[in-house]
């Protein structure tokens, strides 16, 4: 059944209405809804705020992160007029600069990533023909009849298939992503699920690398909290483009470097990137799949400092499935049709890492005996936890 579509306004009167009124009965008015306008972090928060119940935050986060690649609403754009174009050129110089030196200046430290996956389910008779991954995004599907699995007999709109938490950290200017900490759906099932990677850093430098050596536009003034925002969009050719897209196709990773273009979101006074997009532009015989990433960053507390660093990311995709073509029917040709993916992605809990010695001593030898050699060991220092907009 189609959504009945709504604008940011609409779906503020909307959740005014639905104050006070039971978490599922809230829950099923938001599953009837899609937005026509992107939700700010802000907006989001704000939201959850004022409906707290557990279904309703989980109907808002797949509400919101379907919008992650619209425009805002009018309401958040500036009326005021493009900057002229050195100024334009200062602020764009300022983001490289920012990045070449936001790397540097992070500390060694480790956070948790909470991911939520949605996605649609479909009907028993699908068949999936290619089984998308993303520097990026990993794409992946179980093909539908493999053997010891039991596809689904109806249709089942977009909802959560699984959770996951696990710890990434960032160590002399690399991430990587630990063990999980959580639980999953089930025993390696995340490996076909969408996956992303690099929100520490490298896809900012990436991003920013392929943008200025390509094609970078203006776009529009945007507010974000009490300041004002400016928003750029890029076009990388393929021939520039280092975003990697993994195709999982009968066990195999087939890696493409297709061109791909985007959002950069930018403090005009510092250069800071707040918020990024990368959307691929897949070339045939992919060209049926879409697979785009988002990311926000907000100021983080880790140590006592402030860094800027990832909170948020959504990571979309749309897979092209056959269907299992009709016997004896006039045409030979299956029906396709398409199954999304959607992760929800909250980075939290930043931790920094610390070195402390210690000085063990027997307390059994002579005096001015030898004291036996420190004992030097890594120890965690807790921060404090992220700090939204």
């Amino acid at each position: 059944m189609a959504a009945k579509t709504i604008s940011i306004d609409q779906m503020e009167q909307l959740l005014f209405k639905l104050r006070g009124k039971p978490d599922g009965k809230v829950a099923g008015e938001l599953d009837e809804i899609q937005l026509t306008e992107r939700v700010s972090l802000a907006r989001l928060t704000r939201w959850e705020t004022d409906l707290p119940g557990s279904r309703t935050r989980e109907t808002l986060m797949k509400l919101v992160d379907e919008t992650a690649f619209l425009s805002p609403p009018e309401s958040d754009v500036l009326r005021d007029p493009p900057p002229d174009s050195e100024t334009q050129q200062r602020m764009l110089w300022m983001a490289v600069q920012y990045v070449k030196t936001t790397i540097s200046r992070l500390p060694d430290f480790y956070a948790t990533r909470e991911t939520t996956h949605f996605e649609d389910t479909l009907p028993q008779h699908a068949v999936n023909s290619m089984a998308p991954v993303a520097m990026g995004t990993r794409l992946g599907r179980m093909p539908m009849g493999t053997e010891g699995v039991s596809a689904p007999a109806e249709f089942k709109a977009l909802h959560i298939a699984g959770e996951t938490s696990r710890t990434v950290t960032f160590r002399d200017g690399h991430e990587v992503v630990d063990e999980d900490t959580g639980k999953q759906k089930k025993e390696g099932e995340e490996q076909l699920w969408l996956t992303t990677r690099g929100e520490f850093g490298p896809i900012l430098g990436m991003v920013i690398g392929d943008a200025m050596q390509s094609q970078v536009t203006w776009l529009r003034w945007e507010q974000r909290a009490s300041e004002p925002v400016a928003e750029f969009r890029y076009t990388v050719a393929k021939s520039q483009a280092n975003y990697r897209v993994g195709i999982v196709n009968g066990g195999r990773v087939e890696d493409l470097y297709p061109a791909y273009h985007g959002e950069i979101e930018i403090d005009p006074a510092t250069g800071e990137i707040l918020r990024l997009t990368a959307v691929a532009d897949l070339e045939p015989p992919y060209n049926g799949m879409q697979t785009a990433l988002m990311v926000e960053y907000a100021p983080v507390t880790i140590g006592g400092r402030s860094y800027v660093c990832p909170v948020r990311g959504v990571a979309f995709s749309e897979l092209p499935m056959t269907s299992a073509t009709a016997r004896g029917g006039i045409s030979d040709v299956p029906a396709v049709t398409v199954q999304t993916q959607l992760n929800d992605v909250a980075f939290t809990q930043y931790h920094l890492f610390s070195v402390e010695a210690h000085i063990v001593s027997n307390g059994s030898g002579p005096s001015g005996a030898t004291p036996p050699a420190p004992d030097t060991a890594a120890e965690p220092s807790e921060s404090q936890p992220v700090s939204h907009p």
